[in-house]
């Protein structure tokens, strides 16, 4: 009987106890106001100019397409609905992921544009962003570069039958300067069209080579003033590995010797022939085709160039080096300007034809050429150019010559330079 008692007791005490403990506490959920429901599109649509901060209650739906995970985008991610695109530009880094489908709610957020860019500024994830689901992948829009316009601002989007152009793919270069951390454009062209590719050099992929070949890219549309730009999201979407529209060239073998009278140039027509690189490293003009009384000759000039500066290269076939060789040329000045000098030659040993910007240039001076004390229409003969006083010594490779014209349209400098029968023996 005594036990049972105690027993009873027991059980008593247990229930009291059980009954005074503190339910945990649950942290409480945020919740944001839905207001208004807006489109992507409606939401373009309210920009007339004036940058807007949204007040009242309302929000937008959206797909992220684009995040900053690789490194190319800071503080930057891509959005998009049914209906259109627009950009995110985050208070503070981190906490959106592609393919997670989102509520932005508005109030807080400024609607403006970035040199063109149409963006939600003042984005802040803990405030302004509801997550309703992960993994939600939108698939890319298929276009052409011809379609890449400011109509197309922040969509997500696949070009196929594209490569990077023969000076960037085929030499070898980044897609950004790892180790300088700097942004670099590349070119993109479907061998028609061309479109910039901008890279980070904070992105996990900015070392690596460009690829050489023709393929496809995904990547979201950006803008910066009138240039519209691709930013890639992962370098796993680039898939370049076709035969290339424009075939990467194959140097030349060097000669023993050279001798050019340009007889085949083409008056007014860009001058291209075996060997030869005609590049132009700065602006948009190249090397074309002269005729000086019945004689073709080539010629660069900056008249009537809209750039700041041109800077035009013409560059030899290579040619092997025997000891006593010597280069030899004649020039001619057109329709000068007194204060403009444009021209200076140059030896190289590692010019590929491609590497014009990061080849070794050594400097020719000290032989006659029309300056600016030289009358226009006059030919002035170089003489015998001895190459061992510029090449290294010993030297017995194949090397180049490159004729430089530096002009500026804008800037008045537009004196015409004119070379002809080159001669390396």
């Amino acid at each position: 009987m005594i036990r049972n008692i105690s027993l009873a007791l027991s059980a008593a005490a247990l229930l009291i106890l059980a009954g005074c403990e503190k339910e945990l506490d649950s942290p409480p959920q945020r919740t944001l106001p839905v207001g208004q429901v807006m489109t992507v599109a409606q939401l373009r649509a309210m920009f007339t100019g004036v940058s807007h901060t949204f007040t009242g209650d309302s929000s937008v739906y959206a797909v992220v397409t684009a995040d900053e995970e690789s490194g190319n985008l800071y503080k930057n991610v891509y959005v998009q609905d049914h209906t259109g695109a627009i950009v995110l530009r985050l208070i503070n880094s981190g906490g959106l992921y592609q393919g997670d489908s989102i509520r932005i709610y508005l109030p807080g957020t400024i609607l403006g544009a970035y040199n063109g860019l149409l963006q939600l500024d003042n984005v802040d994830v803990d405030n302004n962003v509801v997550k309703q689901a992960a993994g939600v992948q939108k698939q890319p829009e298929l276009v052409t570069i011809a379609q890449i316009t400011p109509a197309m601002q922040a969509r997500l989007v696949k070009i196929e039958g594209v490569e990077f152009i023969v000076s960037e793919a085929c030499n070898g270069l980044t897609y950004a300067d790892a180790a300088g951390q700097e942004t670099l454009n590349r070119t993109l062209t479907d061998c028609s069209g061309t479109v910039l590719v901008r890279n980070s050099g904070y992105a996990n992929f900015a070392g690596q080579q460009l690829p050489s070949g023709n393929g496809s890219i995904i990547a979201v549309v950006g803008q910066f003033n009138d240039e519209m730009q691709l930013f890639i999201r992962n370098v796993s979407e680039v898939l370049m590995t076709g035969a290339r529209c424009a075939p990467c060239p194959v140097p030349c073998a060097p000669a023993a010797n050279l001798s050019q009278d340009f007889a085949a140039a083409v008056t007014n027509v860009d001058f291209a022939t075996d060997c030869w690189y005609n590049q132009a490293q700065v602006g948009s003009r190249f090397w074309r085709g002269y005729s000086v009384s019945g004689n073709m000759a080539v010629q660069a000039t900056a008249f009537g160039s809209s750039n700041a500066s041109d800077v035009s290269w013409l560059v030899s076939a290579p040619v092997n080096f025997q000891p006593g060789m010597v280069l030899s040329f004649r020039s001619q000045r057109g329709f000068g300007v007194a204060t403009h000098d444009p021209f200076a030659l140059f030896v190289s040993t590692n010019y590929t034809g491609l590497n014009l910007s990061t080849a070794n240039w050594t400097p020719v001076t000290g032989f006659p050429y029309a300056n600016t004390s030289t009358a226009d229409q006059v030919w002035v003969d170089s003489g015998p150019i001895d190459l061992s006083t510029v090449l290294p010594g010993g030297f017995s490779g194949p090397f180049v010559v490159g004729f430089r014209y530096t002009g500026s349209g804008t800037g008045g400098q537009t004196t015409n330079f004119r070379i002809d029968d080159v001669a390396i023996q």
